[in-house]
């Protein structure tokens, strides 16, 4: 990144998309689109077999739209856990997008034997988490960690206070980070950049 760096905090990431929303007119769907554009552009810059981590809310909409641009035979989806309709939309409209093109999805731990060498993409938790991750969270965390392959993680690793930088009880280590419109201020703390790696701006095709 070349300085001096722009910085968002997790409530000023907020209000730049409602205000795509409410002011410009522009879906939050086009938004999720646009995101996953560029998150599989990133991606096949690794490598060409894909496994995928999908959380219930936007972030895991944006990995689950990233797998339609990177191809069902080389994607292998895993979700955490079903994304609501009525609190992420677009999120379980593209789950249901991949269900009804055949895409196999499942709800188990990805084995990472069975993955060695394959791009490692996290969509699990975006920049909104502010609780400790526990339990299976936290778990599918640590199995993304302990994966051999390339590692991306989507807007902010996962367990990365989006403000602060810290690590919320456990956070995923990532090659690359593709983040949205500028970085968090999290992500440029030493704990934050030993998480991302090297990180990726993209726009959002904001006007």
């Amino acid at each position: 990144m070349s300085a001096p760096e722009r910085l968002l905090s997790v409530e000023q990431a907020r209000a730049i998309d409602r205000d795509a929303a409410e002011r410009l007119g522009m879906p939050t769907l086009l938004l999720m689109e646009n995101a996953a554009r560029s998150v599989a552009e990133q991606a096949k810059a690794l490598g060409d077999r894909f496994v995928i981590l999908a959380g219930a809310g936007n972030n895991g909409g944006d990995a689950l739209a990233a797998a339609r641009h990177l191809g069902r035979a080389v994607c292998t989806i895993h979700l955490l856990a079903e994304p609501d309709p009525q609190r992420a939309p677009d999120a379980a409209l593209q789950l249901r997008i991949l269900r009804a093109a055949g895409y196999p999805i499942v709800s188990t731990l990805p084995d990472v034997d069975a993955h060695r060498g394959a791009v490692w993409i996290d969509g699990l938790f975006g920049t909104g988490l502010d609780r400790e991750l526990t339990g299976p969270a936290r778990q599918w965390v640590e199995t993304f960690d302990r994966a051999v392959g390339p590692k991306l993680a989507i807007d902010i690793p996962s367990g990365l206070h989006g403000d602060t930088g810290a690590v919320l009880g456990a956070a995923c280590h990532a090659d690359v980070t593709v983040t949205f419109v500028a970085c968090k201020r999290g992500m440029v703390t030493p704990v934050g950049r030993a998480h991302c790696g090297r990180i990726v701006v993209v726009g959002l095709g904001l006007p």
